[in-house]
C-alpha cells in the first residue's frame, strides 16, 4: 500500500494512502507507550476519528521516512587546526553512531568536545557537527559530499546543491590583553609585543606598560608572538619568542598572558 505526503485543505501536510479501498481510513497518531508484552498503545492526533478497538491498522513510523541527516554549507575563515574557509554542517534527524563526511573522496574532520580533530564522531539526534574542508582542497559545486554511519552511506549530495547557511560574524575583531611573566629578567624589561599572522604574514604590535598590554586582533586566526625587550640601565635590546596564539574567541575580549 503506497503512502504519500499531501497538503490537505487546511494547508497542513498529512500522510495519505491514494486510491485506497473503501473503508480504509488513514489515521494520524503517535505511540503513547509500549506494554510489557511488546504491544503498542497508539493515540490518534484528532479525537473525532471513527476508530474502534479491533480495527486493523498499519503503523508508519514517521521518523523512519525522513532523511537521517540534513546538510548545510557554511563559509567561515579559520586557521586552527588547519586553514579552512568552508565547512559542511551535519544536523542529525536521528542518532548516528559513527558520523563520517567526505568531500570529493577526501575525508573531512570535525572537532570533538576536547578540541581534537577527528574523522568519525557520534551525532546526537537534533545535534550538529561541523566538518571542515581544508583550504588546500579545490572547491567544485559538482563535487559529491557523502555522509556515512560507519561504512554505511546515509546521504549523498552535490556540494553546490547544499543550502548555504548565512554567515554571521559576531566578533570580527577581539581585544586581546594580558600581562607578562616574569615582568623583567635581571635588567631586561619587555617593551612591546608583536603578533604575526601565520597565514597572511600581517603584523600587529602593542606597547607594554607596567608589564601589561592590549591590542585589537582579527578573530579566528593564529599568531606567532614576539617580545621586544630593552635593558635598564644600558642600551641593549633584543627579541624573544612568546609562544603561539590560536585565537577563536566567543566574546569581545580574550586574555593571553605571554611567557618570554
Amino acid at each position: 500500500m503506497p503512502i504519500v505526503t499531501e497538503i490537505d485543505a487546511s494547508g497542513d501536510e498529512r500522510m495519505m494512502v491514494p486510491d485506497s479501498k473503501r473503508g480504509v481510513l488513514v489515521v494520524e497518531g503517535k505511540v503513547e507507550r509500549l506494554t510489557g508484552a511488546g504491544k503498542f498503545v497508539v493515540a490518534p492526533v484528532r479525537e473525532d476519528l471513527e476508530v474502534e478497538v479491533g480495527n486493523q491498522v498499519m503503523i508508519v513510523v514517521m521518523d523512519k521516512l525522513l532523511p537521517a541527516v540534513y546538510l548545510e554549507s557554511f563559509k567561515e575563515r579559520v586557521t586552527f587546526p588547519f586553514p579552512s574557509n568552508w565547512s559542511i554542517i551535519v544536523k542529525g534527524n536521528r542518532y548516528v553512531e559513527k558520523c563520517r563526511v567526505s568531500y570529493a573522496g577526501t575525508q573531512l574532520s570535525a572537532m570533538d568536545p576536547a578540541g581534537i580533530a577527528r574523522n568519525e564522531l557520534p551525532l546526537p539526534r537534533n545535534g550538529t557537527l561541523h566538518f571542515r574542508i581544508p583550504e588546500a582542497v579545490n572547491l567544485d559545486n559538482e563535487a559529491m559530499v557523502e555522509v556515512k554511519d560507519g561504512d554505511v552511506s546515509i546521504d549523498l549530495e552535490k556540494f553546490g546543491s547544499i543550502a548555504l547557511m548565512p554567515t554571521i560574524e559576531g566578533y570580527p575583531t577581539v581585544t586581546v590583553s594580558g600581562r607578562f611573566s616574569p615582568t623583567n629578567k635581571t635588567d631586561a624589561y619587555p617593551a612591546s609585543i608583536g603578533f604575526n599572522n601565520i597565514t597572511t604574514g600581517q603584523r600587529y604590535m602593542a606597547v607594554i606598560t607596567n608589564g601589561e598590554y592590549s591590542v585589537q586582533l582579527p578573530n579566528r586566526e593564529s599568531y606567532q608572538t614576539t617580545v621586544s625587550w630593552i635593558s635598564v640601565p644600558g642600551n641593549k635590546s633584543g627579541t624573544a619568542q612568546a609562544g603561539t596564539l590560536n585565537l577563536n574567541a566567543q566574546d569581545h575580549a580574550y586574555t593571553f598572558d605571554a611567557n618570554w
